[in-house]
Protein backbone atom coordinates (compact mmCIF):
# COMPACT_ATOMS: atom_id res chain seq x y z
CA UNK A 1 0.00 0.00 0.00
CA UNK A 2 1.47 3.31 -0.88
CA UNK A 3 2.96 5.52 1.97
CA UNK A 4 1.44 9.37 2.36
CA UNK A 5 3.42 12.34 2.07
CA UNK A 6 3.92 12.74 5.77
CA UNK A 7 5.29 8.70 6.11
CA UNK A 8 2.17 6.92 6.91
CA UNK A 9 -0.25 4.65 5.82
CA UNK A 10 -3.50 5.72 5.12
CA UNK A 11 -6.27 4.34 7.61
CA UNK A 12 -8.00 1.17 6.54
CA UNK A 13 -10.84 2.98 8.05
CA UNK A 14 -12.48 6.23 6.28
CA UNK A 15 -12.77 9.48 8.42
CA UNK A 16 -16.72 9.20 8.04
CA UNK A 17 -18.91 6.86 6.14
CA UNK A 18 -21.13 8.14 2.90
CA UNK A 19 -24.74 8.46 2.83
CA UNK A 20 -24.70 5.28 0.70
CA UNK A 21 -23.45 1.75 0.43
CA UNK A 22 -22.42 2.25 -2.72
CA UNK A 23 -20.64 5.34 -2.04
CA UNK A 24 -18.23 3.64 0.63
CA UNK A 25 -17.29 0.58 -1.81
CA UNK A 26 -16.65 3.06 -4.66
CA UNK A 27 -14.40 5.18 -2.76
CA UNK A 28 -12.39 2.02 -1.41
CA UNK A 29 -9.86 2.79 -3.88
CA UNK A 30 -8.71 6.77 -4.91
CA UNK A 31 -6.29 8.31 -5.85
CA UNK A 32 -3.46 10.54 -3.65
CA UNK A 33 -5.13 13.90 -3.41
CA UNK A 34 -1.66 16.08 -3.29
CA UNK A 35 -1.15 14.80 -6.42
CA UNK A 36 1.34 12.21 -5.86
CA UNK A 37 -0.13 9.42 -8.97
CA UNK A 38 -0.24 6.92 -6.06
CA UNK A 39 -3.27 5.05 -5.52
CA UNK A 40 -4.80 3.56 -2.56
CA UNK A 41 -7.13 0.39 -2.03
CA UNK A 42 -8.97 -0.30 1.01
CA UNK A 43 -10.69 -2.98 -0.58
CA UNK A 44 -8.45 -5.82 0.49
CA UNK A 45 -8.50 -4.76 4.26
CA UNK A 46 -10.10 -7.22 6.76
CA UNK A 47 -10.38 -5.06 8.71
CA UNK A 48 -12.41 -2.44 6.57
CA UNK A 49 -14.61 -5.09 4.94
CA UNK A 50 -15.78 -5.99 8.77
CA UNK A 51 -16.62 -2.32 9.45
CA UNK A 52 -18.49 -1.95 5.89
CA UNK A 53 -20.86 -5.25 6.71
CA UNK A 54 -21.00 -4.02 10.37
CA UNK A 55 -21.53 -0.14 9.54
CA UNK A 56 -24.45 -1.28 7.01
CA UNK A 57 -25.91 -4.04 8.94
CA UNK A 58 -24.65 -7.04 6.02
CA UNK A 59 -24.17 -10.31 7.80
CA UNK A 60 -22.13 -12.97 6.29
CA UNK A 61 -20.78 -15.87 7.27
CA UNK A 62 -17.12 -15.77 6.33
CA UNK A 63 -16.40 -11.60 5.98
CA UNK A 64 -13.22 -12.94 4.46
CA UNK A 65 -14.15 -14.78 1.49
CA UNK A 66 -11.67 -14.50 -1.16
CA UNK A 67 -14.33 -14.81 -3.59
CA UNK A 68 -16.78 -12.48 -2.37
CA UNK A 69 -13.80 -10.01 -2.39
CA UNK A 70 -13.20 -10.10 -6.00
CA UNK A 71 -17.50 -9.92 -6.54
CA UNK A 72 -17.08 -6.83 -4.47
CA UNK A 73 -14.06 -5.43 -6.74
CA UNK A 74 -16.39 -6.09 -9.71
CA UNK A 75 -19.21 -4.33 -8.97
CA UNK A 76 -16.56 -1.37 -7.46
CA UNK A 77 -15.86 -1.16 -10.68
CA UNK A 78 -19.67 -1.01 -11.94
CA UNK A 79 -21.18 0.62 -9.30
CA UNK A 80 -17.64 3.99 -10.44
CA UNK A 81 -18.56 3.37 -14.08
CA UNK A 82 -22.51 3.75 -13.79
CA UNK A 83 -22.16 7.22 -11.14
CA UNK A 84 -19.67 8.90 -13.63
CA UNK A 85 -22.28 7.96 -16.06
CA UNK A 86 -24.92 9.52 -14.07
CA UNK A 87 -23.03 12.39 -12.79
CA UNK A 88 -22.22 12.93 -16.54
CA UNK A 89 -25.20 12.48 -18.60
CA UNK A 90 -28.08 12.04 -16.23
CA UNK A 91 -28.88 9.01 -17.21
CA UNK A 92 -27.29 4.99 -17.19
CA UNK A 93 -25.96 3.32 -21.04
CA UNK A 94 -28.52 0.33 -21.63
CA UNK A 95 -24.69 -1.83 -20.92
CA UNK A 96 -24.33 -0.08 -17.64
CA UNK A 97 -28.42 -0.49 -17.09
CA UNK A 98 -28.45 -4.75 -17.47
CA UNK A 99 -25.19 -5.36 -15.24
CA UNK A 100 -27.02 -3.23 -12.50
CA UNK A 101 -30.02 -5.01 -13.10
CA UNK A 102 -27.93 -8.32 -13.08
CA UNK A 103 -26.60 -7.50 -9.52
CA UNK A 104 -29.63 -6.22 -7.79
CA UNK A 105 -31.54 -9.38 -9.20
CA UNK A 106 -28.94 -11.76 -7.83
CA UNK A 107 -31.15 -11.51 -4.42
CA UNK A 108 -34.30 -10.92 -5.43
CA UNK A 109 -37.01 -9.21 -3.47
CA UNK A 110 -39.91 -11.69 -1.90
CA UNK A 111 -42.58 -10.42 0.28
CA UNK A 112 -43.00 -11.98 4.01
CA UNK A 113 -45.75 -11.78 6.26
CA UNK A 114 -44.82 -10.82 9.71
CA UNK A 115 -46.37 -10.30 13.11
CA UNK A 116 -45.27 -6.79 14.61
CA UNK A 117 -47.35 -5.26 18.19
CA UNK A 118 -50.18 -8.32 17.37
CA UNK A 119 -51.27 -7.51 14.23
CA UNK A 120 -50.04 -9.35 10.40
CA UNK A 121 -48.39 -7.34 7.94
CA UNK A 122 -45.77 -7.15 4.80
CA UNK A 123 -42.61 -6.69 4.83
CA UNK A 124 -40.40 -6.74 1.34
CA UNK A 125 -37.19 -8.72 2.10
CA UNK A 126 -34.22 -10.24 -0.40
CA UNK A 127 -33.65 -13.69 -0.79
CA UNK A 128 -30.71 -15.88 -1.62
CA UNK A 129 -27.28 -16.23 -0.28
CA UNK A 130 -25.79 -13.70 2.38
CA UNK A 131 -23.12 -12.17 0.00
CA UNK A 132 -25.52 -11.96 -2.37
CA UNK A 133 -27.95 -10.21 -0.44
CA UNK A 134 -25.14 -7.54 0.60
CA UNK A 135 -24.11 -6.97 -2.65
CA UNK A 136 -27.67 -6.22 -4.08
CA UNK A 137 -28.41 -4.04 -1.36
CA UNK A 138 -25.23 -2.32 -2.51
CA UNK A 139 -26.05 -1.92 -6.12
CA UNK A 140 -29.02 -0.80 -5.60
CA UNK A 141 -28.02 1.69 -3.17
CA UNK A 142 -26.69 3.42 -6.61
CA UNK A 143 -29.59 3.34 -8.00
CA UNK A 144 -31.33 4.50 -5.80
CA UNK A 145 -28.78 7.61 -5.38
CA UNK A 146 -29.92 8.35 -9.24
CA UNK A 147 -33.89 7.30 -9.27
CA UNK A 148 -34.43 10.33 -6.27
CA UNK A 149 -32.04 12.52 -8.45
CA UNK A 150 -29.80 12.91 -5.45
CA UNK A 151 -26.76 15.02 -6.35
CA UNK A 152 -23.39 13.16 -6.82
CA UNK A 153 -19.86 14.66 -7.39
CA UNK A 154 -16.39 13.83 -7.44
CA UNK A 155 -14.75 16.10 -5.52
CA UNK A 156 -12.99 19.27 -7.41
CA UNK A 157 -9.60 18.64 -6.05
CA UNK A 158 -7.97 17.53 -9.86
CA UNK A 159 -5.63 15.02 -7.70
CA UNK A 160 -8.70 13.18 -6.04
CA UNK A 161 -11.48 10.86 -6.91
CA UNK A 162 -13.68 10.83 -4.03
CA UNK A 163 -17.04 10.35 -4.78
CA UNK A 164 -19.96 12.25 -2.47
CA UNK A 165 -22.82 12.92 -1.73
CA UNK A 166 -23.46 16.94 -2.27
CA UNK A 167 -26.52 17.58 0.29
CA UNK A 168 -25.83 21.11 1.01
CA UNK A 169 -28.80 23.24 0.75
CA UNK A 170 -27.40 25.24 -2.34
CA UNK A 171 -26.20 22.06 -4.03
CA UNK A 172 -22.72 23.98 -4.47
CA UNK A 173 -20.32 21.83 -2.35
CA UNK A 174 -17.34 20.87 -4.50
CA UNK A 175 -14.70 19.12 -2.01
CA UNK A 176 -15.25 15.75 -0.54
CA UNK A 177 -13.44 17.13 2.46
CA UNK A 178 -13.30 21.11 2.68
CA UNK A 179 -10.54 20.68 5.24
CA UNK A 180 -8.80 18.53 3.83
CA UNK A 181 -9.15 19.10 -0.46
CA UNK A 182 -10.29 22.38 -0.08
CA UNK A 183 -7.55 23.52 1.90
CA UNK A 184 -4.79 22.09 -0.54
CA UNK A 185 -6.52 23.69 -3.71
CA UNK A 186 -7.03 27.27 -1.83
CA UNK A 187 -3.14 27.15 -0.39
CA UNK A 188 -1.98 26.31 -4.21
CA UNK A 189 -4.29 28.99 -5.33
CA UNK A 190 -2.68 31.52 -2.64
CA UNK A 191 0.99 30.52 -3.81
CA UNK A 192 0.45 31.02 -7.40
CA UNK A 193 -1.39 34.30 -7.00
CA UNK A 194 1.58 35.34 -4.69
Amino acid sequence: MPITLDGRLPSPLPNQWSTEPCLDLVNTRWSDHVGSGEFHDRLPEPVWRRAFLEHWGYRVDDPDDAKAGTRMARLRKLLRAALESYMSSGRLTPALRRALETEINRAPLVLRVVRRNGVEGLTLDRAGDAWDVALADVATSAVRLMGERRLVKVCANPDCTWVFEDESRSGSRRWCDVSICGSLINVRRHRAAG
